[in-house]
């Protein structure tokens, strides 16, 4: 099983400019703060059929995800747990291969969809099979 997410930008994240010199330059397009737009998932045998669709509740909104020039990534996630909206920090390196559209977020690769400067899909992995397909 696959979820896929579709985050859009909200600004351009950090202040500096990306360092063109530099060989990681690639990762300039996904600098900047993401917020979630919709959650999908997917199945993980086609990899094209949607199971359900979800739209962020007013706590998950909250949400933000931060990919920084110098590879650094800063996720503050909200969740609703037992009608509480429950924040969640995370700070980790992540790297962007354009050429491959593989994004890695501490060790986890995830397929890059669509990249563009104001929205983001990608396909992450999920240990959980919701429609029994395998």
């Amino acid at each position: 099983m696959l979820a896929a997410g579709a985050l859009s930008s909200c600004n351009t994240g950090d202040d500096s400019l990306p360092n063109y010199d530099n060989p990681d330059y690639s990762n300039s397009i996904i600098v900047g703060t993401w917020k979630i737009q919709t959650q999908y998932q997917i199945s993980g045998k086609d990899k094209t059929t949607v199971i359900s669709e979800t739209l962020p509740d007013d706590c998950k909104k909250k949400s933000t995800y931060e990919f920084k020039n110098d590879g650094k990534y800063a996720m503050i996630d909200y969740n609703t747990v037992n009608s509480n909206c429950e924040k969640t920090e995370m700070t980790s390196s992540y790297q962007y291969d354009p050429v491959t559209m593989k994004l890695t977020i501490n060790n986890i690769e995830n397929s890059v969809l669509e990249l563009s400067s104001s929205k983001l899909t990608y396909l992450a992995p999920v240990n959980q099979d919701f429609n029994a397909d395998g």
